[in-house]
């Protein structure tokens, strides 16, 4: 029998800025109390993009990327590895999950009172631990109890893997706090914006405008939601908010895309009381403009912040997908194997269509 380090797997590894190619690396060693996963499907990310042009804060080099991750569970060890977490949802050999990508400790204050996405020694999977663009991926114990989300029988693994993307949106959503029946403005109308939109749409939202200025996606847009959807660069933002609202405003404003200015336009199209999520991480320059802090006071609107996501964020968006609450799988638009990642990345960095996903083999 051969050894367990002879065992070659493929990974697509991420050494620098512009530097990711195929490597074949040695088998993941079976974490204590946790398991192995045979990769089915992994999502392209914008973050992963922005890694592989330019790098991120939370990255490590060198890097296996990918962080919305499917799998099969290939092999357990069967102990607990010491870990805080019990599982509640025991997965076995051959069982399909989708991957909360966190890395938890299970014992600090948030992760006790259930915000684990905010855990202060985090480790993220794709970032600063092996992710999953690779045949095999190794999920610690701490991963594996708090993280995988067993899916039903015959899920698409491709649809599976825009579960933590989702996972993401319904974190914003609630930062925002939207409400059955409120109106809400998506700047950004990529796969995000589209999940918001869908989202919004199945919280029950009343008005749903999305900003988007490529027509293709404009056109899928239409298509596939119930949204209005429009180009900022023929029609303004706050001419569409007044027209579609009776000049009140929307409840809600989602900053889907980073190229969106956070400044005292976005809450003139707040009602009052109206929330500002601050969802995308702005580009540089458009993170540091000023805001009229009497906006907030006489109108009592307020602006908030969402990075990631939680292990029940993940198990809601799961089952939102599977359950068929919420049909996304117009959004795939590329579905490449692990050999042809490049035309993945490419699909997803031109915006070509919407999302794009890898298959592990």
């Amino acid at each position: 029998m051969r050894k367990r380090e002879e065992i070659a797997i493929k990974a697509a590894v991420l050494r620098g800025p512009g530097r990711m190619e195929i490597e074949d690396l040695p088998e993941p060693d079976l974490p204590e109390g946790g398991a192995l996963l045979k990769m089915e499907a992994c999502a392209v990310c914008g973050t992963d993009i922005k890694m592989l042009e330019q790098g991120h804060r939370d990255l490590v080099y060198p890097c296996i990327p990918g962080h919305e991750l499917v799998g099969r569970i290939a092999q357990t060890d069967g102990g607990d590895g010491g870990c805080h977490y019990r599982p509640s949802a025991p997965v076995r050999e051959g069982d399909l999950v989708a991957v909360w990508p966190g890395i938890a400790c299970g014992g600090c204050l948030p992760c006790r009172r259930g915000d684990d996405g905010r855990c202060r020694d985090i480790k993220i999977m794709g970032f600063n631990f092996p992710g999953g663009f690779a045949e095999m991926c190794a999920l610690p114990a701490e991963s594996l109890y708090s993280g995988t989300n067993l899916l039903p029988r015959g899920t698409d693994p491709a649809i599976a893997s825009l579960s933590e993307p989702l996972a993401c949106c319904i974190n914003g959503q609630e930062q925002a706090h939207l409400c059955s029946g409120e109106s809400v403005l998506i700047f950004g109308g990529g796969p995000i914006g589209a999940l918001h939109a869908l989202l919004a749409g199945s919280r029950g939202a009343g008005s749903i405008i999305i900003s988007e200025k490529l027509a293709g996606r404009l056109s899928i847009l239409r298509r596939n939601t119930r949204s209005l959807a429009f180009n900022p660069d023929e029609e303004g933002p706050a001419d569409v908010v007044a027209a579609e609202t009776d000049g009140v405003g929307v409840d809600v404003i989602l900053t889907a895309t980073p190229a969106v200015d956070t400044d005292s336009s976005l809450l003139r199209m707040l009602s009052p009381g109206g929330r500002l999520c601050i969802f995308s991480g702005p580009s540089m320059g458009r993170g540091e403009s000023s805001v009229d802090m009497r906006l907030l006071h006489y109108r009592e609107v307020s602006i908030c912040g969402s990075y990631g996501c939680s292990s029940r964020h993940c198990r809601q968006a799961a089952e939102l997908l599977t359950s068929g609450r919420i049909r996304a799988d117009w959004l795939i638009t590329k579905r490449a194997g692990l050999m042809q990642i490049n035309e993945a990345f490419a699909h997803s960095a031109e915006r070509a269509g919407m999302k794009s996903v890898v298959f592990g083999r």
